[in-house]
């Protein structure tokens, strides 16, 4: 047995096989070539060679034969050694192929990594959000769903509590009175000192009374009740003081407790020295008047003018305090009213939500969640909430986010009919109808009959609803978006009133009208011009909106200024008609395509070219100007020694108006850097592929200091080039006539 060779190495696999001989290709390869020479000599010749040809193909095909033996035997050390170094390869081109799933395999868990990473923020932020929002609604009621049938005794429970708020009103006058009375009599201060507690057994009085008055067993408030619950009221009626506070006019919010309660006090004594005078205050304006009429004739009368004149003099001084006086009195009414209400809402139930207006406020967030949000619907809806006289400013705040989430109160969980009187409940549907009317829009028959339903439904009473005509209301809309593309013209354009038909004249909402309601309302336009932007009120499922954005779009596009801050407010424009971000991208770009389309010549050799160098052509030519031809694929080519910034070849790009070139580049925003008119020479670099030109000449306008570089612009592959660079050509002049040839 042999001993085994050191470069042995284990038997080759099922399927391999050690090769034991070298091909010589350069001999192959050499032979190859002759034989294709005769047969293509032979070919060529056929004629002339007749059948003689048949032996030259024939002796060359036994000459490829012999190229079979063309193969030197390896030995058993080089036979091993080339397997090896085949092995070799296999093995890199294996680790290779490990390698790059190993990379992909990398690739794919980093990027699960980063996913699961931003959906634990994300979560973690939802939670957060959430967390806070339980802290906020912790403050709300919690409300008492009344449309669960309820027995006899529960009825008359729900009597008995109706019955105990009006009570609770009466009280609370009551109460404010004797507070006045009690601050006249200057109860709370002896000395200078304010007596803090006469302060506090007053107002524990005050609201040992309010919770008696809904659960009469009561002797310690405070302490009869979760602690909880009294911090928490607690809570809200120092946040409703501060509000409060804050109302009241100048610095009064900064006094001290004792100066407060001075301020208090002489409002106090106006308000009953006024109350008290109430009576004679009819005789009083009689002897003006008298006066005034008999001014002149009697001089007792000229002296009670003056009289009347001097005091006039004090007259803005005595209005604007008895103004403050006034919120002076209405701090003492609202301190009363806030403790009540806080004790009422302890120990009488859902007492927040027992009340006209609060209903109300829940059914107006109801039609207002039910149709198309605009900027009318919500400006009006929040001064509505606003208006009201709720009884906890918290419950004010929940309105304001549900008309600013778009969503109901859920006014179904509170049935008014029996809660609150006829009258009561009439006011409410007149309210709701005459805000249906004026402010709520995209008003669909089947939308208004289900919302109609539901409200006759829950204040068991009719509602006269009357829908216009789907025609007018057509109408009425597009007159609204030629109003809004109007003021866009003249309050973000800037331009003048009596441009508008001219620049109208494409909008194509303004075609669908009829001649005569068109130049009306133009005439009426430029008469009440509209000068501050608006969007109009239209139906977001209304085919006027595509039509409204797409007009929107066109005169952004062909009328000057192009910022891009204009084309954020566009965004948001097509955001408040519920239409996605990319709508209004689609169709600036479409026409700034079709513009530049328009401004460029039909034998411009390209004419297809990204928004943003679109955007920078429009902005570089002039009005009415034609532009000849546009190139990218442009490269500098410098001085020597010259130092001076470097510029992507992608960011150049080369405008040809008129007889003048312009470079300009797009890279950090569009600036100009070159420019050539009548000093330029062309001269033609052809290859075998693509071709380009070389233009010198011209001035750099970047930096005056620097000479200008040799513009190179590259042509397609396989283009022409006397057609591709035929408008450079005709720009540059005569002299640069014989280039294209």
């Amino acid at each position: 047995m042999s001993e085994a060779s050191p470069l042995s190495q284990p038997p080759a696999g099922p399927g391999q096989q050690i090769s034991r001989g070298h091909w010589l290709w350069l001999p192959i390869a050499l032979v190859l070539s002759g034989v294709a020479a005769v047969w293509l000599v032979a070919i060529l010749f056929r004629q002339a060679l007749g059948w003689w040809q048949l032996a030259l193909y024939l002796s060359t095909a036994l000459v490829l034969a012999a190229a079979w033996w063309f193969r030197r035997q390896l030995s058993p050390a080089e036979a091993e050694l080339e397997q090896r170094r085949r092995h070799a390869a296999d093995e890199r081109r294996q680790l290779a192929d490990d390698r790059q799933q190993f990379t992909m395999l990398q690739t794919e868990v980093r990027e699960q990594f980063e996913q699961q990473g931003r959906q634990l923020s994300k979560r973690e932020e939802a939670l957060a959000n959430r967390l806070l929002a339980f802290h906020e609604w912790m403050e709300y009621a919690q409300p008492v769903d009344l449309s669960i049938p309820h027995n006899p005794q529960e009825d008359r429970e729900l009597a008995e509590l109706l019955r105990q708020d009006r009570q609770l009103d009466e009280l609370l006058k009551a109460e404010t009175q004797i507070l006045y009375d009690y601050i006249l009599a200057n109860r709370y201060s002896k000395d200078g000192v304010i007596q803090l507690t006469a302060i506090r057994d007053d107002i524990h009085r005050l609201i040992l009374r309010v919770s008696r008055l809904y659960q009469p067993e009561v002797t310690q408030p405070l302490l009869e009740t979760s602690l909880s619950l009294v911090i928490r009221a607690a809570g809200r009626s120092c946040l409703h003081f501060l509000v409060l506070l804050e109302e009241l006019p100048l610095n009064v919010k900064d006094y001290t407790l004792a100066r407060l309660y001075g301020y208090l006090r002489n409002a106090v004594s106006a308000y009953r020295m006024y109350k008290s005078a109430e009576p004679y205050w009819p005789y009083v304006n009689t002897a003006y008047y008298l006066g005034r009429f008999a001014l002149g004739a009697n001089p007792l009368t000229l002296g009670a003018w003056w009289f009347i004149g001097a005091l006039g003099q004090r007259g803005a001084q005595a209005v604007a305090t008895r103004i403050i006086n006034r919120q002076a009195l209405g701090l003492l009414s609202n301190l009363v009213r806030v403790i009540g209400y806080e004790v009422a809402a302890t120990y009488g139930g859902d007492f927040r939500h027992r009340h006209a207006n609060w209903i109300y406020g829940a059914e107006l967030t109801e039609l207002v969640s039910r149709f198309p949000l605009s900027k009318a619907s919500l400006s009006h809806a929040l001064k509505e909430i606003g208006g009201l006289a709720l009884r906890s400013e918290y419950d004010r705040m929940f309105l304001y986010r549900c008309l600013a989430g778009h969503v109901s109160a859920r006014p179904q969980q509170y049935q008014a009919a029996r809660l609150l009187a006829a009258e009561e409940r009439r006011a409410i549907a007149g309210r709701l109808e005459k805000f249906l009317e004026l402010h709520i829009h995209g008003k669909a028959a089947d939308r208004v009959s289900a919302w109609k339903a539901a409200v006759e439904e829950r204040l068991q009473a009719k509602l006269v609803v009357g829908l216009r005509s789907t025609v007018q209301a057509v109408e009425q809309q597009i007159e609204n978006a030629i109003e809004s593309l109007a003021s866009f013209l003249l309050g973000v354009k800037e331009r003048e009133a009596q441009e508008l038909p001219a620049l109208l004249g494409s909008s194509k909402l303004l075609s669908e009208l009829a001649v005569d309601r068109r130049e009306a309302l133009l005439a009426r336009l430029q008469q009440d011009t509209p000068y501050f932007f608006e969007q109009p009120d239209l139906d977001p499922e209304s085919d006027l909106v595509q039509r409204y954005l797409d007009d929107l779009a066109g005169l952004h596009v062909r009328v000057r200024p192009r910022d891009a801050h204009i084309e954020e407010t566009l965004a948001d424009v097509a955001a408040y008609l519920r239409q996605e971000p990319k709508v209004m991208q689609q169709l600036l770009e479409r026409h700034f395509a079709e513009h530049l389309a328009e401004r460029l010549s039909p034998t411009a050799p390209v004419r297809k070219f990204p928004t943003a160098v679109v955007r920078a052509a429009l902005d570089l030519l002039e009005f009415g100007e034609v532009a000849q031809c546009l190139y990218g694929g442009i490269s500098l080519q410098w001085p020597e020694g010259t130092r001076t910034p470097r510029y992507d070849q992608g960011s150049l790009w080369l405008l040809g108006v008129g007889k003048r070139l312009v470079l300009f580049s797009l890279s950090g925003g569009p600036k100009l850097l070159w420019r050539g008119e009548g000093d330029m020479t062309i001269e033609m670099e052809r290859g075998y592929l693509a071709s380009s030109c070389r233009i010198t000449g011209g001035k750099w306008l970047a930096d005056g200091d620097v000479p200008p570089p040799t513009l190179r612009v590259a042509g397609g592959m396989l283009a022409t080039v006397a057609n591709h660079f035929r408008p450079l050509v005709a720009i540059a002049g005569e002299k640069n006539a014989a280039a294209a040839s």
